[in-house]
């Protein structure tokens, strides 16, 4: 009898979630060079890795991330806010081995701190040669640039609606539609 091997997803993966955080944090200095705080650098890791739950089903953006080979009706969505639970939790633990790794760094500005990507880090992620380092440096720039004028406050209040199964018609509300009314009840506020 054999026995079964549990799955294994590759953001259970340190060196995936090291390369996806180079390459967000490239996207980061493309839009500002001083980096970005702790809490944000967890906003917009997940949401980039899921850009759907930002971008509309139409228009120029969507047809970007289509084309980068991202589907707004993946079952992921459904289940949103329990990943980004627990995807933000690993963030500082990731964030404090690329500094140790010399591929980012950490600025106190204007008191408080952010991290940003070293030149080391952006050689480093420059070399990444797999079509999701494309595809996820194409979400990371599309929602960087989309969210980095928000304030934090904004950004939380924004990103727990959007984490809603019904959030702004996009693909969770979807995917609800296509379940239907079977999907019990949840606190959808992280």
């Amino acid at each position: 009898m054999e026995a079964h091997q549990p799955v294994v997803m590759p953001e259970d993966e340190v060196p995936f979630r090291l390369g996806q955080l180079l390459l967000l944090l490239d996207a980061v200095r493309e839009q500002d060079t001083n980096g970005a705080s702790l809490e944000r650098i967890g906003y917009y890791d997940f949401l980039a890795a899921n850009p759907f739950l930002v971008v509309p089903l139409e228009g120029r953006e969507a047809s970007r991330l289509r084309l980068a080979g991202f589907d707004p009706q993946v079952l992921a969505y459904a289940s949103s806010s329990q990943r980004f639970t627990s995807r933000r939790e690993r963030i500082q633990h990731d964030l404090a081995l690329l500094v140790a790794y010399g591929c980012c760094q950490v600025h106190n500005h204007k008191g408080a701190l952010t991290y940003s990507i070293t030149a080391a880090g952006q050689e480093l992620g420059g070399q990444f040669t797999a079509t999701y380092a494309a595809s996820f440096g194409t979400a990371a720039n599309i929602v960087v640039c989309r969210l980095r004028k928000l304030s934090d406050k904004r950004l939380r209040e924004q990103t727990a609606r959007w984490l809603r199964p019904d959030g702004h018609g996009g693909p969770a509300a979807a995917l609800l539609s296509v379940l239907g009314p079977q999907v019990p009840a949840t606190s959808w506020e992280g």
